[in-house]
């Protein structure tokens, strides 16, 4: 009878030499001579089924991304019964056969099986869903006071996309993508994802993240619900001029909502603050005169304007002026 490749083989009995060869061996007959005498494995017929859309393979009640070779040698595995002295040691695959390696009464032998098995050309649970417009949750990215940028929704797609790619599942991809007024939708398979893609993109620019739920249906007499997260970043971007208790500050890096007093150098966190000046609205111009405690400024317009000696200031350095509450402001442009 033969047995599951995981059968535990019995305990051994003592004999000092094969009765078909005449070699040492534990067993009244050594592994090469079982294997030419005896039937030691059978492989079952088995059905491939293999996903028309990506291709990935069912073993067992999953659905896997696999190369073919992989999924036949794991449904050999699944579909072969062996002798309980025989310890499966590898599966190897030619033309029409499979060919297996392992330990026989005390032996390394090597031996074939015909390999039949049929296709079937199916579609997974995954595609299924996702061709079926499937979502349970919407992750909405909209900034405070001002459309995305094209290059903040470029790297919104990498983030998605890279979170889709790290996990896989069943439930894990985008059923649309749309265009907003003012910023853009992701239609994501799973609660769990949208969860971990909002957190992702507050995470790396700094945004602020809101949960609602709707109930959408019930099923087998539980509420079903769509979530939608709401990801709104700031309304600031790099060398905006922002307002934080008083102090102006310039923003250096918008992700991570650091900014500079331009003033005094010192750097801080300017995070949930109001932008009082944007950079698209800067003049520029050059330091002509410096003192102490203000300097001189040339403007782009001919212009000649006194402010207080900003941080790294020198003559003939160029610098951003703007007003703010009826005061002009002058900044290095590398700061």
């Amino acid at each position: 009878m033969l047995h599951n490749i995981f059968y535990q083989s019995p305990h051994r009995q003592k004999f000092v030499r094969c009765v078909v060869c005449g070699k040492e061996s534990e067993y009244r007959i050594c592994g090469e001579c079982l294997v030419e005498r005896e039937k030691i494995a059978e492989l079952e017929k088995f059905n491939l089924e293999l996903c028309t859309k990506c291709n990935s393979v069912r073993i067992g009640k999953e659905w896997l991304r696999i190369d073919l070779e992989k999924a036949v040698k794991r449904l050999i595995i699944q579909n072969l019964r062996v002798s309980p002295n025989f310890d499966v040691h590898e599966v190897k695959l030619a033309e029409k056969f499979a060919i297996l390696k392992g330990i026989l009464n005390g032996d390394l032998v090597e031996f074939s099986l015909p390999l039949r098995y049929s296709v079937r050309r199916i579609t997974c649970p995954r595609c299924s869903r996702e061709s079926g417009g499937y979502y349970e949750s919407i992750v909405q990215i909209r900034a405070f006071k001002r459309p995305l940028r094209k290059e903040e929704i470029e790297r919104i797609k990498e983030i998605v996309n890279r979170s889709i790619m790290e996990t896989d599942g069943e439930k894990d991809f985008i059923s649309k993508f749309e265009f907003q007024r003012n910023g853009v939708d992701f239609y994501l398979g799973s609660r769990k994802l949208g969860e971990k893609v909002s957190r992702r993109i507050a995470e790396e620019f700094g945004g602020k993240i809101s949960e609602s739920r709707k109930l959408h249906t019930r099923i087998d007499g539980r509420d079903s619900y769509r979530f939608t997260f709401l990801v709104r970043l700031p309304e600031y971007e790099e060398m905006d001029v922002v307002v934080k208790d008083g102090t102006l500050y310039v923003v250096k890096n918008a992700h991570s909502g650091k900014g500079i007093d331009f003033l005094s150098g010192k750097h801080a966190n300017v995070s949930n603050t109001e932008v009082a000046v944007k950079k698209s609205s800067l003049g520029w111009g050059i330091i002509t005169n410096l003192d102490e405690s203000s300097a001189e400024v040339m403007t782009e317009k001919g212009e000649v304007v006194v402010v207080q000696r900003p941080f790294g200031a020198e003559i003939g350095k160029e610098v951003y002026v703007f007003e703010y509450k009826s005061r002009s402001y002058a900044f290095p442009r590398d700061i």
